[in-house]
């Protein structure tokens, strides 16, 4: 299915044909949208695990990722070869490399940097010259979560950012996504309960709590039978030998 999909089965289910009428057709999507995010941040399935993949200009040492609810890994790719980022505490890498104005090199280290300023709307042009280390990234918008990498690069690499996504904003009416494609109904399901939370009838969003969760547990079930499989099958294999 599609968003235009998810619309219709939407209003025939809910009855809120009001809510899907072209004057406010934005009201349903986001109704649709928040349950997508609901699904995302109860579940680990297949397609939670995500890699956003960007190139790291020669001196450069700070990355920014949307839509990143965490981010797991970090490795680095050059023309010949592929290493994984170890994950420092930040104040740890501002004592140890931002201080010192470090010279390039291949970067080993990595670690999440704030991204925010208070208030956030401050103009920071006048304090430019004190903020050369860049080791807070204010300039990133609300959507984006942000790294920096040390040394600095001493080539342009690839940085691949692994960890949980969430789902693609659903906007046109051939939108896809993980939930309109596998588990359609379990998305009209979420995106029913966001209704009655606006509607603050607690009742129902039990109602709907209760249903999503079989439905959850059974999604993340998968996922877990998958990962085991081979470690069963490995660990019986290597008991056999040792017997």
């Amino acid at each position: 299915m599609n968003l235009l999909d998810i619309r219709k089965h939407f209003r025939s289910l809910s009855g809120r044909y009001d809510l899907v009428d072209d004057d406010v057709s934005g009201t349903v999507d986001f109704l649709i949208n928040e349950g997508c995010k609901y699904l995302d941040r109860l579940t680990e399935h297949q397609k939670t695990w995500g890699s956003h993949f960007v190139s790291l200009a020669t001196n450069a040492f700070s990355v920014s990722i949307p839509y990143c609810r965490a981010i797991k890994e970090v490795w680095i790719s050059s023309t010949t070869e592929r290493w994984q980022l170890e994950k420092m505490d930040l104040q740890d890498l501002i004592l140890g490399y931002l201080s010192s104005q470090p010279s390039s090199g291949s970067p080993l280290y990595y670690s999440p940097v704030i991204t925010r300023k208070i208030p956030e709307d401050v103009d920071l042009t006048a304090f430019s010259s004190y903020m050369q280390y860049l080791d807070t990234r204010v300039n990133l918008d609300h959507d984006h979560n942000g790294i920096v990498v040390l040394p600095p690069a001493n080539m342009t690499l690839l940085i691949e950012v692994r960890g949980f996504f969430y789902s693609k904003e659903l906007v046109d009416d051939l939108d896809v996504n993980y939930w309109t494609t596998v588990h359609p109904l379990t998305l009209i399901k979420s995106a029913l309960r966001e209704l009655e939370v606006f509607n603050q009838n607690q009742s129902k969003i039990k109602i709907w709590d209760d249903a999503l969760a079989v439905e959850i547990d059974q999604i993340n079930k998968d996922l877990v039978s998958e990962i085991i499989s081979e470690v069963d099958s490995m660990e019986g294999k290597a008991d056999a030998e040792i017997d």
